[in-house]
């Protein structure tokens, strides 16, 4: 029989659960990028999620019977919505990355491919303002700018857009909630 008893699920969540709307995404920009940065995009960043993560299986039929071993990891693609500001800092900034990765006009773009890929950290925070876990996607560069859209019947609204980021696998670090860190100093 299952525990009913709603102290026990209370007890399970010490802290209260963690919180979606306590995050911020930040960028380490690459080094084609230089003498320009982004310093908007820890507040202007509206929404994102932690990116799904999934090791496909390889079948293989043994006997009748179709075995499944551990194949590859996949990491799903990062994705942000973007508040936009009127001096559009970051969609400038992140479509001259990606004209800089494969020019709009000429179809050239950077060799190395060191110089083109940056980190996106997507932080989450306890609601003292601690952090508590990061991720960190390496090797990332935005795929995909979409579209703002624009009309005549959204007068009191902000634009946003979403991009989606590629990259080829994530980090992840955890501290120390806040009460925990304030429990071992009062011990010390």
């Amino acid at each position: 029989m299952a525990d009913l008893d709603i102290s026990t699920f209370k007890s399970k969540l010490e802290y209260g659960g963690a919180r979606p709307s306590l995050f911020d995404v930040t960028i380490s920009q690459p080094s084609a990028m230089s003498g320009t940065s982004i310093t908007t995009m820890a507040t202007q960043c509206s929404v994102s999620a932690i990116p799904a993560l999934t090791v496909t299986p390889i079948e293989r039929q043994y006997l009748g019977r179709t075995v499944k071993i551990p194949g590859d990891m996949v990491f799903a693609d990062l994705s942000t919505t973007i508040i936009n500001s009127e001096d559009y800092e970051i969609r400038s900034f992140c479509e001259e990355w990606m004209d800089k990765i494969n020019g709009h006009t000429n179809n050239e773009g950077i060799s190395d491919s060191t110089s083109w890929q940056g980190s996106v950290f997507l932080t989450q925070y306890d609601k003292s303002g601690t952090m508590i876990m990061q991720y960190t996607f390496k090797d990332a560069w935005p795929q995909t700018i979409a579209e703002v859209a624009l009309s005549y019947d959204t007068a009191s609204d902000i634009e946003v857009f979403d991009i989606t980021w590629a990259y080829n696998y994530y980090t992840t670090a955890g501290f120390e909630h806040a009460a925990d860190a304030a429990f071992l100093s009062d011990q010390e």
